[in-house]
């Protein structure tokens, strides 16, 4: 691999890496830190040195770096399918609560409303 790719794909994985690392909440930061410093290293390494891939398959029962790499991929884009759809469920959750409070609210300054044009 020459060097300018292997710039190119070293500052591409950090910037990825960073946008993840800034829009976590809090709670789970720390977490997604750790891996996306694990995630990033491994990257960095694998494109400095394409044949490490190929010592981790073999030490994993993998015959190629490139099917280990694979296996790895179709992971994460699991993982990330899942956070999406329960970040989509629990914003589903909160908007419910915002209609139903804005709702009993609307609600409330109708009652208001008709009792002070009855009287």
């Amino acid at each position: 691999m020459t060097l300018a790719i292997q710039i190119v794909l070293i500052v591409a994985i950090l910037v990825v890496m960073g946008r993840l690392l800034l829009t976590r909440s809090a709670r789970t930061r720390a977490i997604w830190t750790l891996l996306g410093i694990v995630f990033t290293a491994f990257a960095i390494v694998a494109v400095l040195f394409p044949n490490v891939t190929n010592v981790i398959a073999h030490l994993v029962g993998v015959g190629r770096g490139t099917d280990l790499l694979l296996y790895v991929l179709v992971i994460v884009v699991l993982v990330v399918i899942v956070q999406q759809n329960l970040h989509q469920q629990d914003e589903q959750r909160r908007f419910a609560k915002v209609v139903r409070a804005l709702t009993l609210l609307q609600a409330d300054d109708a009652d208001d409303t008709d009792k002070v044009t009855d009287q």
